[in-house]
């Protein structure tokens, strides 16, 4: 008797048919690769039951990602029963033709054509991920090893240079202004891992009042309700 193609196809790829993951996260860099494993890592923070997931990036990055993300993802779609796309808009090749909503309704029309449809969700961040650290200052000043007023007394120099406020410069510019926060201001090194730790002591609650971060919580917390 013939096995069915797609068990074939997953002994093939040495994947185990009762070992499925739930999750596969699919990112555009290694700092969201790194935010989002520590945050997955709270369930219960996300309203979530625990599961278990896999995070991988793409190597051309953001336009890599708009360009090839789909199809790559789908070589992957017998290991996993969800899988989330996510990308930074800004950078990504498409910000000044496309809006970021067309833009995920044309990735995500791709990963629908390749099986991934009503199991996948495709995500822009809007501008950049940098901006979710904008919205969790308490954990960020704390790995930092100082306080939000002093990060406020480090970045006002800055947004007087730009000539904006600092408010508006957290939304347009959010990596412009890590950078010269961590670089200039601090005299630190940038890594993924500045990325993580500040994943592990975030406020989910605080990061929910971006409108990225708050769609992806709300596409987990319906694939994977408690």
């Amino acid at each position: 008797m013939k096995k069915p193609a797609t068990v074939v196809r997953r002994r093939a790829a040495g994947l185990n048919t009762q070992e499925m993951k739930d999750l596969l996260v699919y990112t555009a860099d290694a700092d969201a690769l790194s935010l989002m494993r520590a945050v997955l890592t709270r369930p219960q923070a996300l309203g979530i039951r625990p599961i278990e997931f896999h995070i991988d990036r793409h190597t051309g990055r953001d336009p890599g990602m708009v360009q090839s993300g789909p199809e790559l993802t789908g070589m992957m779609k017998d290991g996993y029963h969800k899988a989330l796309l996510l990308w930074d808009f800004h950078g990504c090749g498409r910000e000044h033709r496309m809006t970021p909503q067309a833009l995920e309704t044309e990735v995500q029309g791709r990963l629908n054509d390749i099986s991934w449809s009503g199991r996948s969700a495709a995500t822009a961040l809007v501008p950049e991920v940098e901006v979710w650290l904008w919205y969790c200052e308490p954990a960020l000043a704390k790995h930092c090893g100082v306080t939000v007023d002093e990060i406020a007394s480090l970045l006002r120099t800055f947004a007087k240079q730009q000539g904006k406020a600092l408010e508006i410069l957290k939304q347009e510019q959010p990596k412009e202004l890590f950078e010269h926060l961590m670089i200039k201001g601090l005299s630190r090194t940038i890594t993924s891992r500045d990325f993580e730790e500040i994943g592990r002591q975030a406020s989910i609650k605080r990061l929910r009042e971006c409108p990225t971060f708050d769609r992806i919580v709300s596409i987990l917390q319906g694939w994977f309700p408690p």
